[in-house]
């Protein structure tokens, strides 16, 4: 493993500064101050850190004094962000929590604790590993280093009082063995399922935000079915998961495209529901789970598009214009690019290769030929079509443009004005 100089020296320069700045205007105020948390775990494991947390001996109010720009994000629990330009760092001072009665925060806080006391209130090893940025001193009490290089998650002390006292920490636990592919230690597992009660507890906000972060690693199965297993799912939603999840199918969860979101929300719900109903129980779910309207959304028609059941063997260049069509409904032409490769990405994994590459080299010749795709893309609107025939039912419109558009998918060479308008003509389904 590399010394603390070598950790010091992986920082970005940039970042580095900013440290560094910070270090030693707490320094020269009678104060010492550490790297601490994720930041330092993932320096040892080789990786840039996404954020910077520090952690000092000075009070709150005294940290706020020594800053031009410092924003209160939590100062009740000791924490202020200090801004340098855009970049933000969180300092919060030694703590000592004491009792936790709602499983999700300290009844009260004491300031003063050594470092020693303030590293043995964190939640795993991993992250309890202070390291002073200026003299390029790591302090590890409690093993953290040997734990992160066995890549084993484990808690600080009992982890039946480290759960207890906050029921996002198992969560965390699940969230980390699919994001850093560590496995979690014995007795921390055990606790996971044993302190239900005190993860119920927690906001559905929060649970959302890490069930993000778990669908968005490189190894999401893991966390997903961790999840599952020991029926967190259900302590946020009235739906119960009864159905026996497939779990080769559920691997192919990291298959799929990150984004958009809704791609692999969609594919989790597909697995977890039962069929009937399927929609309007996942679209509940969601809800439940605190999904934007946008993500909802994309879920809810990933879903459907799963359960289209397309057969990319058997279909013929107009069901795959019709197939696009769809697509393109939902998204317009400009935005179609990332909800089809999001698609894509689920059809590759049922597909046979060569049938795979036709079938996306159709779709490409289709979007290339600016073939139309919608109603906006038709030679007509309803206007000129009001204007031709005076005596059509306007209340009838959208019912014709329907049915010239299923033509025109099936023969896009109609899509002119005199060609349309001999359809109308013609077709019983217009007048």
């Amino acid at each position: 493993m590399l010394n603390a100089t070598q950790l010091i020296n992986q920082i970005p320069e940039n970042d580095k500064k900013d440290l560094e700045f910070i270090s030693s205007k707490i320094k020269e105020s009678g104060h010492e101050s550490y790297l601490i948390g994720g930041s330092v775990r993932d320096l040892i494991l080789g990786k840039k850190p996404h954020e910077y947390d520090l952690t000092t001996s000075s009070h709150p109010e005294h940290v706020k004094k020594l800053f031009k720009r410092v924003i209160e994000t939590g100062i009740q629990h000791g924490t202020v962000t200090v801004m340098l330009a855009d970049n933000a760092y969180e300092i919060t001072t030694f703590r000592k929590d004491i009792d936790y009665t709602d499983g999700r925060r300290p009844d009260k806080i004491e300031f003063g604790a050594s470092l020693s006391e303030d590293m043995k209130r964190r939640d795993f090893t991993m992250n309890a590993i202070a390291l002073n940025i200026l003299s390029g001193k790591m302090i590890d009490e409690n093993n953290g280093i040997a734990d992160i290089q066995n890549k084993l998650i484990r808690t600080i002390g009992n982890p039946l009082e480290r759960f207890g006292e906050d029921g996002l920490r198992p969560i965390r636990a699940i969230r980390f063995q699919s994001t850093l592919n560590f496995q979690i230690e014995s007795e921390t597992y055990k606790a996971i399922f044993l302190t239900r009660h005190i993860t119920e507890k927690i906001s559905r906000e929060r649970f959302h935000d890490e069930l993000n972060k778990i669908l968005n690693s490189q190894n999401a199965f893991i966390g997903l079915y961790e999840l599952y297993k020991n029926q967190i799912f259900e302590l946020f939603t009235n739906e119960i998961f009864t159905k026996n999840l497939n779990l080769e199918l559920l691997k192919n969860i990291d298959k799929l495209e990150v984004s958009p979101l809704g791609l692999r929300l969609a594919f989790l719900l597909n697995l977890l529901l039962e069929d009937n109903d399927k929609l309007s129980k996942a679209e509940v779910i969601l809800k439940d789970f605190r999904y934007s309207k946008s993500n909802s959304k994309d879920a809810l028609f990933y879903l459907e598009l799963f359960n289209d059941n397309y057969n990319i063997e058997n279909m013929s260049v107009i069901e795959i214009r019709k197939f696009l069509s769809k697509i393109v409904s939902y998204t317009g032409k400009r935005e179609i690019e990332l909800i089809l490769k999001g698609f894509l990405s689920y059809i590759r994994i049922f597909s046979d290769k060569i049938q795979f590459q036709n079938f996306e080299n159709t779709i490409s010749d289709i979007l290339n030929s600016n073939s139309p795709l919608t109603l906006k893309e038709l030679a007509v609107n309803g206007n000129k079509i009001i204007e031709k025939f005076p005596e059509i039912d306007k209340r009838k419109l959208g019912f014709i443009l329907q049915g010239i558009l299923k033509q025109i998918l099936e023969d896009p060479e109609l899509n002119e004005e005199e060609k349309i308008f001999r359809l109308i003509e013609t077709n019983k389904f217009t007048l």
